[in-house]
């Protein structure tokens, strides 16, 4: 949409124009230098900041310099000095100095420093209650992980920064946000998402009247129209013209008005160019011609070089399109000097293409096989030197390229006009044939209409009758299905009542997160945590089944729970109280018969009601940091550090089974930081959309490892969303799902 630069650019002017500070300069200091428009400013202020003024003199005017300069090292330089005489409670001066160092890691493409810096600005703010400097930080954070392509940490802090916009119903910056949600599905080649968020930006950005967030918004959503499908090129082209009308109203010096103006220049000049491909209309051509030349010289008078190049190739192509082609080869010629080792290799790419393109239809195949070949290299990149020296250099493969191309102009030309001829002909006998069938069937319609009708309206006296008995009977189910229906739910909320309340987890484990996701209405699986002295207890548990049958099952093991926990109680007790206590509520004896017979071999004719529950239970005193488990076929994983320690349950349900021994208890010390994750298997047994592959418990616990160092509510999100995608609809879900993870 824009050069990396220059985007980097305009989003730190306008979250500068957002907090009300002066405009940024150009970001490209290491490549152009020019006069810093505060200079004069400067100056004054540090004239007024001799070495023996008081410290809060030096700490706000040092700040107001960093504010000012558009040099990036003297902004990082003046932040720093200001947070040396900052005093403790000068949070405000220390959240913008943070601030302006962060901007100027970031404009530097250190985007990792940056984010230090913008976590520590966000700190800041949410102390002095600035929700407006919070969440246009926030929108920053997401900047640097899109550049860093960490896409969900990206759409993370966007959506942050949104909601808190939303409360404070500030619709200009909720336009603004929206935009850069819109961007980063553009960048991503999603460009239905892209314009569903440009849609929503223009909403707000109305609502607001703020006409440089509506201008913009109309300048990206035509931009992404573009790309979405050819046949929007006229929609684009209506749109861009509205970005247009609006940056020329304003009658404004700001910069990013007039960057944005020249902006919606090129992209309506593209929008028209693309029309005239599509139509082989010269007017489209002569309109892109007005706009790009509107364009001037701006982007290289203000140093952006990239910009100025991709406009000066829009030009090329109305060259090209009027056959204007020896023009072309001019100008792509003078661009020659602005083409040079800090050029990305796209536009590298688009350079030789254009001269190869050019150089073809001038018949030059000895320069365009040149071209071809450097166009290649920006191509292949894969493709080491010897390899691509040898095919550089062999003088029958530049020899056969050469007749290559000679051969396939001429046979374009060929198979065109034959192309044309035959379409003729064929016109000409699908019309007559088209003639024949309608005269036909004209009087097929004649002599079948009177029997048509007559059939019809018994049909009709059918049909009437057979409605009467469908609705009646789709009444009748409607109304049984509506009472089942009204059962499950009251069952669901009698099963919630059970669980352990949000408030009291968040009291017992401030640090955690709970995912958890029924199969169904009603769920197998059921959490259960509590605090007895300086014991902390936590239970995971999956009932045998899912839905309603294992929904009844988790209530017994809730009820259970409230009656068998006690304060000396240890993880194996509640096991195996647990285990005594479904036995006896089900009446499991060990003298019904069994799938297992005597010799210990399955027999399909034997039975036993062995209905229970997998669980993991452990408890944590931090007093005395440590933690004790005890499972029932499902383990507990802890992660210290880069390192995952797995702790093995008993290979035995909560309930009967063959053979009942007594659970085991495994006792570890713990560290601060250390993360602590129980789970049923609903999430590793998920086989993924279109494919009988688990997602596997190896692959889990290799995801929670990766993870683990995110914020709680960050991992929460991040395993949600990889289980979605994994899964696929929701109604390919085979089970419960259930993780919880808590932090020392």
């Amino acid at each position: 949409m824009r050069h990396h630069l220059t985007i980097k650019y305009l989003l730190a002017l306008l979250a500068m124009v957002l907090l009300t500070l002066p405009q940024v300069a150009n970001c490209q200091e290491e490549e152009y230098e020019f006069e810093d428009p505060n200079q004069a400013e400067i100056d004054s202020l540090i004239h007024a900041t001799p070495p023996n003024s008081h410290d809060s003199i030096k700490a706000k005017n040092y700040c107001t310099i960093a504010k000012l300069t558009s040099n990036l090292n003297t902004k990082q330089k003046y932040a720093e000095l200001s947070l040396e005489y900052c005093k403790e409670a000068d949070l405000s001066l220390k959240a913008y100095n943070f601030y302006y160092i962060a901007m100027a890691y970031w404009m530097k493409d250190e985007e990792r420093t940056a984010l230090q810096y913008y976590f520590k600005t966000t700190d800041l703010a949410d102390k002095l209650s600035d929700i407006t400097f919070e969440a246009t930080t926030f929108i920053d954070i997401g900047n640097c992980y899109k550049y860093l392509n960490i896409i969900d940490s990206t759409f993370y802090y966007y959506n942050i920064a949104l909601k808190k916009f939303l409360e404070i119903k500030d619709t200009s910056l909720i336009s603004y946000t929206y935009q850069m949600i819109g961007n980063a599905y553009y960048d991503m080649n999603l460009y239905s998402s892209a314009n569903d968020n440009y849609q929503k930006s223009l909403e707000y950005a109305t609502l607001s009247n703020d006409t440089l967030e509506i201008a913009e918004t109309y300048y990206l959503m035509g931009a992404n129209l573009i790309w979405q499908s050819p046949s929007l090129v006229f929609q684009a082209i209506d749109i861009q013209k509205k970005a247009v009308l609006l940056f020329e109203s304003k009658k404004t010096d700001h910069t990013y008005y007039i960057e944005g103006k020249y902006e919606a220049y090129a992209a309506l000049s593209r929008a028209y160019i693309e029309a005239a491909k599509l139509t082989g209309k010269k007017e489209y051509a002569d309109s892109c011609y007005m706009y790009i030349k509107k364009t001037g010289n701006y982007n290289l008078i203000n140093g952006a070089i990239s910009n100025y190049v991709c406009n000066q190739f829009i030009y090329v192509e109305y060259l090209i399109f009027n056959n204007k082609n020896r023009e072309a080869l001019a100008e792509l010629m003078r661009l020659e000097e602005y083409i040079d080792d800090n050029t990305s290799d796209l536009e590298q790419k688009d350079y030789h293409n254009y001269l190869f393109d050019v150089y073809c239809r001038l018949d030059e195949c000895e320069n365009a096989l040149k071209q071809h070949l450097l166009y290649d290299q920006y191509r292949f990149k894969t493709l080491n030197d010897s390899t691509f020296n040898t095919f550089k250099n062999t003088e029958l493969e530049r020899t056969r390229m050469i007749e290559e191309l000679k051969r396939e102009n001429a046979e374009k030309l060929h198979a065109a006009e034959k192309r044309r001829l035959r379409v003729v002909i064929i016109s000409l006998w699908v019309g007559l044939g088209l003639v024949v069938v309608v005269i036909g069937l004209i009087f097929r319609v004649l002599v079948i209409k009177k029997r048509s009708n007559a059939e019809l309206s018994l049909k009709n006296e059918l049909l009437s009758e057979r409605k009467e008995e469908i609705e009646t009977q789709r009444d009748t189910i409607k109304a049984q299905s509506d009472e089942i229906q009204a059962s499950i739910n009251y069952a669901r909320r009698i099963q919630y009542s059970l669980l352990t309340p949000d408030e009291t987890i968040s009291r017992i484990f401030p640090d955690h997160f709970l995912l958890y996701k029924p199969r169904n209405v009603v769920s197998g699986d059921y959490y259960w945590i509590g605090q007895y002295g300086d014991n902390k207890v936590c239970l995971v548990a999956d009932c045998t089944g899912h839905g309603v049958p294992g929904g009844f099952l988790s209530v017994l093991g809730m009820s259970n729970l409230n009656y068998i926990v006690g304060k000396d109680v240890s993880p194996d007790a509640i096991l195996n109280r647990l285990r005594e206590a479904i036995i006896a509520n089900l009446r499991q004896t060990n003298n019904e018969p069994s799938t297992l017979s005597e010799n210990g071999e399955l027999d399909p004719t034997l039975y036993r009601n062995c209905d229970g529950m997998d669980a993991a239970v452990y408890i944590v005193n931090e007093r005395l940091m440590n933690l004790s488990f005890a499972g029932a076929n499902n383990p507990l994983v802890l992660i210290r550090g880069n390192e995952i320690q797995v702790l093995k349950a008993d290979k035995m349900p909560v309930g009967i089974y063959a053979r009942i021994t007594p659970f085991e208890c495994t006792t570890i010390d713990l560290q601060k930081g250390d993360c602590i994750y129980t789970y049923s298997d609903g999430f590793q047994d998920q086989f993924g959309d279109g494919t009988t592959n688990k997602f596997t418990a190896q692959r889990l616990r290799d995801l929670l490892l990766e993870i683990h160092a995110h914020p709680m509510a960050e991992q929460k999100d991040i395993l949600n969303h990889t289980f979605e995608q994994w899964r696929g609809p929701a109604d390919n879900q085979t089970d419960d799902v259930l993780i919880m993870g808590v932090r020392v």
